[in-house]
């Protein structure tokens, strides 16, 4: 229909189906809003739309000061009497069902329908009446065998996509829009009908579930219709992996056990992170000029800087002059293999000088039967300083006011039975960085 939005379109369409020519049409806003899937402010406004366009009309019910169900009458009943903005609420007649001829809102009387095919109950007129569910449609002699055209073959399919097998239909389809769902269906090419009724089961099943409330633990889907109009079973082959694989990050997430900054799960993730070796170091050619450039930039702000930064290369100042050692190229390189070689080291460092908390999959639990504490300042703490500088790690950050930091059980010496234990209860190889 032209002049009017979706919405409203919708909203008209559930009233229509509300309607009785005997009794009259009794929805209520919550009704409409859930038929429409939509709120009941947008329920609100669009009755307003449509009667100010002359497409329905309404008289408030009440009991006493209690209001009850509006009484709609529609633009195709006869006698239909648009409203005016000059319409008062005190001069509406009573809308009572049968009250007199004018309580339909029309200016003439209907009679019952001879064969009584029209007259439901005031009950029933309060909200559709639903068609039985067809059986669902079996492999053997389908529909597919039956013409693409013949509209029967395709309701049957329809039905059978709503109902689904093993116990599993469609979620609160009858609480939707069933027939604007079939249109969405029918207006579908054979070879996407076809993909719609294979994929649904998986569209299903990598929707969220719900979480609480009478449906919990049912999927929540989009309204079948929507699925159909905005063909979100071609979605599914991209989706339902993301989706496997976010709920198991998310159990990940839930079970995952606490790492505590200098802590035996810190320490032991450390020590492999390091056993791994560094990343590959890449040295530009003009290593030297680019040092040169750097202290004249340090110098111009401050003597005292751009000599601490070249004593800390190993590079010596004669003058105006820098005088670097022979094996620069491999010390630099040794340098920034312990500065930015161990990123996952690295990572934990900082965690560590932040003094925050992170987080690691259950798995790690084990480490901690692996780490020992270690007092600071103790003999075998100033052996693992020793062994860091030797293997060119970078030691651990300065633990502040801790009296004790965790490192591997057995001091330096023992760090390849750790290893060895620790990689095989993990089931790691050397070389897995992604896995710590």
């Amino acid at each position: 229909m032209r002049g009017i939005s979706c919405t409203e379109a919708r909203v008209l369409w559930h009233l229509a189906d509300c309607h009785n020519p005997i009794f009259g049409c009794y929805p209520k806003q919550d009704y409409l809003a859930n038929a429409c899937e939509i709120d009941e402010r947008s329920v609100r406004r669009s009755l307003s739309s449509l009667r100010d366009k002359g497409l329905v009309n309404w008289v408030e019910q009440r009991e006493g000061k209690n209001r009850k169900a509006n009484r709609y009458s529609l633009g195709f009943e006869a006698g239909f009497r648009r409203f005016e903005t000059t319409d008062s609420p005190e001069n509406e007649p009573d809308n009572l069902s049968a009250s007199s001829e004018i309580s339909t809102g029309q200016e003439c009387a209907l009679q019952p329908d001879s064969n009584g095919g029209l007259n439901r109950t005031p009950e029933s007129s309060i909200e559709p009446v639903r068609e039985p569910v067809i059986e669902p449609v079996r492999e053997r002699g389908s529909a597919r065998e039956v013409s693409e055209d013949d509209p029967k073959a395709l309701r049957k399919r329809f039905q059978a996509l709503i109902v689904g097998r093993h116990d599993n239909p469609w979620p609160d389809v009858l609480s939707s829009a069933p027939e604007w769902a079939f249109q969405q269906f029918v207006k579908l090419s054979p070879e996407e009908r076809q993909r719609a009724e294979e994929r649904r089961d998986a569209y299903l099943a990598a929707c969220p579930k719900l979480a609480s409330g009478e449906h919990k633990g049912k999927p929540k889907a989009a309204a079948l219709g929507v699925y159909l109009r905005d063909r979100m079973f071609d979605l599914v082959d991209a989706i339902a992996p993301q989706v496997v694989r976010g709920q198991a990050e998310k159990r990940r997430q839930e079970e995952a056990i606490p790492v505590a900054p200098f802590g035996p799960i810190w320490a032991g993730k450390r020590a492999l992170a390091l056993l791994d070796g560094p990343v590959a170091i890449e040295l530009p050619d003009n290593l030297l000029e680019l040092a040169v450039e750097t202290y004249n930039r340090l110098r111009r702000s401050s003597e005292t800087t751009a000599r601490s930064w070249a004593n800390h290369r190993g590079i010596a100042v004669d003058g105006n002059e820098l005088v670097f050692p022979d094996d620069y190229r491999m010390q630099e390189r040794r340098r920034r293999q312990s500065d930015s070689g161990y990123p996952e080291a690295h990572a934990l460092d900082k965690l560590a000088k932040d003094r925050g908390r992170g987080a690691a999959d259950p798995r790690f639990a084990i480490l901690a039967d692996l780490c020992e504490a270690v007092p600071v300042g103790s003999e075998t703490y100033e052996r693992w300083r020793a062994y860091h500088q030797q293997m060119n790690w970078p030691f651990v950050p300065d633990p502040g006011g801790m009296r004790v930091v965790y490192f591997p059980k057995g001091g330096p010496e023992g760090l390849g039975e750790f290893e060895m234990a620790a990689r095989a209860a993990l089931g790691m190889e050397r070389g897995d960085v992604d896995a710590i």
